[in-house]
């Protein structure tokens, strides 16, 4: 049986059509979620995770990936370790290409938009710790100094 080319046509036109549907929805093909791989100096580096002061996760150098909700928000990432400066990075995230697509097809973005799925943060971040400079040491009190008289100044004694 014979079927004519329009038929074909029109059909390889909707494959297409839905092929770029379905490729285009970030919350389809990337999910709502994702996992940041962290790489702390030191390794007793404790940070806390953060997006508009709700806590997310804590990383340390053992336990170092954190999943997080897509959105359009900064992640904040505010670390310490013994011996060093405190420390804070912000991770921002960026739009996708999926979720671009996703909006000129779809449903114009909607979907993402409302889930986050069309945002992404940097999958993996470094953060180094400088080390804190050491504290002065007291200056030492010469040992026969009596307090509040300043060494080579003798006290005047009473004549008489």
């Amino acid at each position: 049986m014979n079927v004519p080319p329009r038929i074909h046509a029109t059909t390889a036109t909707l494959l297409t059509a839905l092929l770029a549907l379905g490729s285009g929805c970030a919350s389809i093909t990337d999910g709502t979620s994702q996992t940041v791989v962290f790489h702390l100096t030191p390794k007793e580096a404790r940070c806390v995770v953060s997006r508009e002061g709700s806590q997310l996760g804590i990383v340390t150098g053992r336990q170092n990936t954190v999943t997080l909700d897509k959105g359009a928000k900064d992640v904040l990432v505010q670390c310490a370790a013994p011996g060093h400066e405190n420390a804070t990075q912000r991770l921002v995230s960026r739009t996708q290409t999926s979720g671009v697509v996703g909006g000129f097809f779809l449903d114009l973005g909607i979907t993402d938009m409302i889930t986050g799925a069309m945002w992404k943060y940097p999958n993996e971040i470094s953060i180094a710790l400088e080390p804190s400079a050491p504290e002065p040491a007291a200056a030492a009190a010469p040992r026969d100094a009596q307090p509040g008289i300043l060494p080579g100044v003798r006290r005047a004694g009473r004549s008489g």
